[in-house]
């Protein structure tokens, strides 16, 4: 059953925020010496790695079922090796702005999907209105440019990342009706079957030995598997199985309204009133979608 969220839900919810919202960066900066499917491998191996050593030392394992393993690998199919790939891809082709304004249909695929396959996530009027103004807020605060690169000769790779949300949304429902099992647990055995799963592709179809391989593209790899995979995904299973799919879909409003305090505060951008209307849209928009007590 759908929880009410906690205040600690949604501090999790803006951890995964920034750990999610700064792969974007992470993914442009490796492109320059990875390619796509390497860079998925690795993120996903190192990922597992991490959260594996976390997993010994709180004294917890792996489980030894074929079940949950084909488990794993499907959820790592719609959440890792499907979405990761297909935005890695994209984002050779079109702006980060482009494919944060795409993945703001997370939570409106999400929505549908959770009125047919979990309890007490039916969709309302109120939750309708939510992710509708959610998604122009975002569209707002992404800006102008973003909207006028759509179509034209990037529709692939706007397909792409639009052919992702969907995977992530499935994700979404997929964790939701998961058995009971430690978050710590699944979300080590889906990234390990993942990163098992393309290793063999990757280095068949990229041969990443011959690469030349900057020291800044190893950094963000690192990152971009430690943090904003391995203990990304563990918060992510947590907070689904705890709180219920649309919650956790809110997270492509988060991020880019986080891109937008960050770049006024921090780096000092230019703020204009209509960005402010779009922020204001954004948090209506997460109100309107939580559940009434």
């Amino acid at each position: 059953m759908t929880r009410q969220p906690a205040p600690r839900h949604w501090i999790l919810l803006g951890l995964l925020s920034l750990g999610w919202g700064f792969a974007f960066l992470l993914i442009a900066v490796a492109l320059a010496s990875f390619p796509p499917l390497t860079l998925v491998s690795l993120r996903l191996l190192l990922g597992a790695a991490a959260l594996y050593v976390i997993m010994r030392w709180q004294g917890l394992r792996l489980p030894a079922s074929g079940r949950w393993w084909l488990l794993f690998t499907g959820l790592s199919i719609t959440g890792n090796l499907i979405p990761f790939t297909l935005i890695t891809w994209a984002e050779v082709h079109i702006t980060s702005g482009q494919a944060g304004l795409l993945m703001a249909l997370v939570p409106i695929s999400t929505l549908v999907l959770a009125h047919f396959f979990v309890a007490h996530e039916q969709i309302t009027g109120g939750r309708l209105a939510g992710v509708a103004m959610g998604f122009c807020g975002v569209a707002v605060l992404v800006g102008a440019d973003a909207l006028r690169g759509l179509g034209g000769p990037a529709l692939v790779a706007q397909l792409a990342v639009v052919a992702a949300t969907f995977s992530y949304a499935v994700n979404n429902i997929f964790a939701k009706r998961l058995p009971a099992l430690n978050g710590l647990v699944i979300a080590t055995g889906t990234l390990l079957a993942g990163g098992v799963l393309l290793l063999p592709t990757a280095l068949w179809l990229e041969q990443p030995w011959q690469l030349a391989v900057t020291r800044n593209a190893w950094l963000a790899t690192a990152a971009l598997g430690l943090f904003s995979t391995g203990l990304a995904t563990w918060v992510y299973f947590v907070v689904v199985t705890e709180v219920g799919p649309n919650f956790v879909s809110l997270i492509n409003y988060l991020i880019p309204l986080l891109s937008f305090a960050a770049g006024a505060l921090l780096l000092g951008e230019a703020v204009h009133a209509w960005q402010f209307a779009g922020l204001l849209a954004v948090c209506c928009g997460i109100a309107l979608c939580q559940p009434r007590r």
